[in-house]
């Protein structure tokens, strides 16, 4: 009897040395894998970063599981059970890892859109000042174009301010075409011109024309017929080829006028400069409103 009894506990110690026997009790590993893995199931991070790696350890817990239910060697159950919790843990470090450069990259995403958005508004401030620039140049041109159309008469109850005339510049009317004609002795290019026959011809004719008419008309006819009377005297003695004669010559001149057209003058009103054309000389100081437009 003690022999068969001592014989069943060796083998029992020899199977219990080649790990093939049975589970002794709950292995505490499998425990701990089902907590890691419940936790990292929870972490939204873990479903949002690490799905991969929470599929491999909930893959692992089932492997350890059949192998716990199915009788399978205690010491590989063990094994998988820890490397299970060891991936449940490294799916949430992965997670929060990646999480954190997510975050990151969103920060540096939104600092770029913000310094854009600063770099554009900028820019469109600056677009605004210039777009007021030119509309203000815009508008002294046209003022200055078409001066003459604008009332400059005070409205009713509307303040006005003294801005200083910092030049003022006479304009007067161009300068005015005159037209006159008169006669021109015109010699056809023989250089045998009788001088003394054109002398004594212009003498002549012009004490016959002075016999012609009286004032002005007597003048008149003085002057024509001193001009035939030259033109017969230098023909005389002279062949065909060379003839002296008199015609009518249109003779103009421009000739400037002194009358004052308008006065140019430019005045300052805070910071900005204004021009206006007026009938009579400034002040040193004109009258405008509140937005610089001249008053009288």
């Amino acid at each position: 009897m003690f022999g068969k009894s001592a014989t069943f506990a060796v083998a029992l110690a020899i199977l219990a040395a080649s790990g093939c026997a049975s589970f002794p009790g709950r292995d505490p590993a499998l425990d701990d894998a089902r907590l890691s893995l419940d936790a990292a199931r929870r972490n939204p991070q873990v479903a949002m970063y690490a799905s991969a790696e929470f599929d491999q350890a909930a893959a692992t817990l089932r492997q350890a599981d059949d192998l716990a239910a199915n009788g399978g060697r205690y010491n590989d159950a063990h094994q998988l059970a820890v490397l299970a919790n060891q991936r449940a843990a490294t799916a949430q470090d992965v997670a929060r890892l990646r999480s954190e450069q997510a975050a990151l990259v969103a920060q540096r995403t939104a600092t770029d859109a913000r310094i854009q958005a600063d770099v554009t508004q900028r820019q469109a401030a600056a677009a605004q000042l210039q777009a007021a620039e030119a509309q203000r140049q815009a508008d002294q041109a046209q003022r200055l174009a078409a001066p003459a159309a604008y009332d400059y008469r005070r409205r009713d109850n509307e303040p006005l301010y003294e801005a200083p005339v910092t030049s003022a510049r006479a304009v007067v009317g161009p300068p005015q075409q005159r037209c006159w004609v008169e006669r021109q002795v015109v010699d056809t290019g023989s250089p045998s011109i009788n001088v003394p026959g054109a002398v004594v011809g212009g003498v002549v004719g012009g004490i016959l024309g002075h016999q012609i008419g009286s004032g002005r008309g007597q003048d008149l006819a003085t002057g024509i017929g001193a001009v035939g009377g030259a033109v017969v005297g230098a023909n005389v003695g002279r062949d065909a080829a060379g003839i002296v004669y008199t015609q009518d010559v249109q003779r103009c001149a421009n000739v400037s006028t002194a009358a004052l057209d308008y006065w140019d003058v430019t005045y300052n009103f805070r910071g900005y400069e204004h021009h206006v054309q007026m009938t009579s000389p400034p002040g040193r100081t004109i009258l405008v409103n509140g937005q610089g437009e001249p008053r009288v």
